[in-house]
């Protein structure tokens, strides 16, 4: 390990960085038209490489090789009496292709342009002009056609009273009908009713019911008596009698749905992709408490439904309703500011869309455009077939295979500036300014000041040869279903299982590769092994000989598929060789790298030399520290490691969004509570990669034995 790379430093080491795409316009000929499949061009070459990659860490290999009984195979491989392990040529493609992007400057191609993120509001009432709706039509997208408003405030009714009316918490749902015999008493500017003697079933009042989950804590009446632990009100509306054509406009929408994207349920049918969300799906709301049903709510979905009640901020006029934003709850999310991914990352890094106009990666790989359309608005095919095909890395032995319990992995979220957002210095450490100011890790917050901030780049996973240390494998050491039956619940949907092999395991591939250049064969060579481009900008403290490789297979944030590779070309033709029997032409490695080396931008080196030679060099940052922001501190290797250390720690994300706690004063308006100063991901440049860790103190998830 070379010095300045994080030893001695306490806290943790997020296992994602970012590689920087480069920012200035490249040079003429960085796009450019392709080599084209219907002959051998001269100055080309096609050949034959093998790899042969060598597991430095546990090899996993999920759901590849093991059939739907849990029992192998999903297919035989030549030479092996039964069957074995192997990792898929299209998965080790897509790993040397995500690397060459990195290597080259390549484009973006898998990549959200139009993402936005979401993020919940603060604690804060509505804004005057909000009132509840309900759609009466949706077209076949789930955007309302025709609403009716509740003109007067909205009244909030106590769960109690409500289920007295109703029948019980099985009557109390989204869009029941009630009659209020009062008007309730305002408290902390709102309406609010209680007494059940008030409240009957039925009528012209609708009732939202939202998620509980906000309402943990405990707070002193108004009148100063005893503190209510708990309670829970839904918002009332009275309909008015006009049903009016509703116009939601595409920029209001598009702001909903992004807000929608990141919510709970979103992620909960994302993990169930054959859920049929054409009609509402009705989710339980329990008291956070003691777990009694409070009601039902429908739950978030990029469309709205049929009788469904929200919140809207709306003008009316002409029988028409002009919708300019829509809620699902009073605290509900917003979208991060009015930029998309495409406008936080340089125009030119965009996937390429002409197949006469591609990138140096395009050039190889292939290139596919998802969002083309011709003249008439009609998508059209604008492909470019890749100039590589990838064989199956086989193994050299049939090698144990080891099951393994893997602790929860969401998807990415973009939507924390805090590590994906470029780095400001004048932010660091600081909060936002102003009562309804957003926290400085959002998109579209003050940190954006006078210009958007940049996505920081790639997301490079770092690489590990001593897995031993990893924190996840030090505390599966002795028990592998430490985080199924010890740390979380083993209903938690996120638990996952996957097969692995062991650290030393060898595979062999098989890469084709046809009309290339020599600079383009030098890029691929370096994709396959990092060390051919890295090991000249090795720092060499120590009188270390650093090694270099590459991540394949799943569980990368947890120390598995750490890679070294060794390429040998086995075979390479020019035209005059293959079709006219001449000498094989002399290239080798060496010279095909240099000539890689000799059409890199002066940026695109530095970011070799001050990014890449660190992030995919072997054991760079500390391993015992690598792990997401943990729930308590990872002791130095040797030491104990308690698994409860590592469950998340949500504290960590909230004070560390350059945000504040408000509570609302009793006489009205807001207090500003705690401060969490704004904290960022290190760049891959700097001289550590730790952060300070933030030990959880609140929602720590159930475990077992508790």
């Amino acid at each position: 390990m070379s010095d300045g790379a994080g030893v001695g430093q306490s806290g943790f080491v997020n296992p994602y960085t970012f590689v920087q795409v480069p920012k200035g316009e490249p040079e003429p000929g960085w796009r450019k038209e392709p080599a084209g499949h219907g002959q051998l061009v001269e100055g080309c070459y096609s050949g034959v490489v093998e790899v042969t990659l060598t597991a430095r860490s546990p090899l996993l290999l999920r759901q590849v090789y093991a059939g739907d009984d849990g029992v192998f195979p999903r297919r035989l491989l030549p030479g092996f009496e039964g069957p074995v392990p192997y990792l898929p040529g299209s998965s080790l493609a897509g790993a040397v292709r995500s690397l060459h992007e990195a290597i080259a400057g390549g484009c973006l191609r898998v990549f959200d342009g139009d993402f936005r993120p979401g993020y919940r509001d603060q604690v804060h009432g509505r804004t005057p002009g909000w009132r509840l709706a309900r759609v009466e039509e949706a077209d076949e997208d789930g955007r309302p056609l025709r609403m009716r408003l509740c003109p007067q405030p909205a009244v909030w009714v106590e769960s109690a009273a409500l289920h007295g009316a109703l029948g019980g918490a099985e009557g109390l749902r989204t869009g029941a009908r009630v009659t209020l015999l009062g008007s309730g008493k305002e408290v902390l500017k709102r309406l609010q009713l209680e007494d059940p003697a008030l409240v009957r079933g039925g009528g012209d009042r609708v009732v939202l019911v939202t998620d509980a989950r906000t309402r943990r804590g405990t707070r002193r009446n108004p009148d100063g008596g005893a503190r209510l632990r708990g309670r829970y009100f839904c918002a009332t509306g009275e309909l008015e009698d006009t049903v009016r054509g509703a116009v939601v406009p595409d920029d209001v929408w598009e702001t909903f749905l992004d807000a929608v994207d990141d919510t709970d349920d979103m992620r909960r049918l994302r993990q169930q992709p054959d859920q049929d969300d054409s009609k509402p799906c009705w989710v339980d709301v329990s008291h956070p408490g003691d777990g009694k049903l409070l009601g039902r709510r429908i739950a978030a979905r990029r469309r709205l439904y049929e009788d469904q009640v929200v919140w809207v901020r709306a003008e009316t006029g002409d029988g028409t309703v002009w919708v300019r934003d829509i809620a699902l709850a009073v605290v509900w999310r917003h979208a991060g500011g009015v930029d998309k991914a495409r406008q936080r990352v340089p125009e030119h890094a965009l996937a390429c869309t002409d197949p006469g106009q591609l990138c140096p990666s395009c050039r190889i790989f292939g290139s596919a455009d998802t969002e083309g359309k011709g003249p008439k608005g009609r998508a059209e095919q604008r492909a470019y077939r890749g100039h590589v095909r990838f064989g199956d890395a086989v193994p050299g032995a049939a090698y144990e295979v080891k099951r393994e319990w893997l602790p929860p992995m969401g998807a990415p979220k973009p939507g924390a500036g805090q590590f994906y957002l470029n780095r400001d210095q004048g932010s660091e450490g600081k909060t936002a300014v102003g009562e309804n100011a957003p926290p400085l890790r959002e998109w579209g917050s003050e940190g954006d000041g006078k210009s958007t901030r940049r996505l920081r780049g790639r997301k490079q996973y770092w690489l590990t040869g001593t897995p031993g240390e990893r924190p996840y494998f030090r505390a599966s050491a002795d028990k592998p279903s430490v985080f199924h039956e010890d740390v979380y619940k083993p209903t938690n949907q996120m638990l996952s299982q996957g097969e692995s092999v062991p650290a030393g395991s060898v595979f062999a591939a098989r890469v084709h590769f046809e009309n290339l250049s020599d600079a383009d064969l030098g890029g691929l060579l370096c994709a396959l092994d990092p060390a051919l481009l890295l090991r000249d900008y090795a720092d060499g403290s120590a009188g270390e000989r650093p090694e270099y490789g590459l991540a394949v297979g799943g569980g990368r944030p947890l120390g598995f598929g750490t890679v070294t590779s060794k390429v040998t070309v086995i075979a390479l033709h020019d035209a005059a060789s293959r079709y006219l029997g001449e000498a094989v032409p002399l290239l080798g490695v060496e010279e095909a790298v240099d000539a890689f080396r000799r059409t890199a931008s002066r940026e695109l080196k530095d970011i070799w030399k001050r990014q890449l030679a660190k992030v995919l060099r072997l054991d760079w940052a500390p391993p015992h520290q690598v792990w997401y922001p943990p729930a308590g501190p990872l002791p130095e290797p040797g030491r104990p490691l308690d698994p409860s250390a590592l469950l998340p720690s949500f504290t960590f994300w909230k004070e560390t969004t350059g945000g504040a706690s408000w509570t609302e004063k009793p006489d009205g308006g807001w207090k500003k509570g705690a401060e969490f100063p704004y904290q960022q991901l290190p760049s891959a440049a700097a001289p550590s990669p730790a952060m300070n860790a933030v030990p959880q103190k609140q929602n720590k998830p159930e475990r077992k034995g508790r």
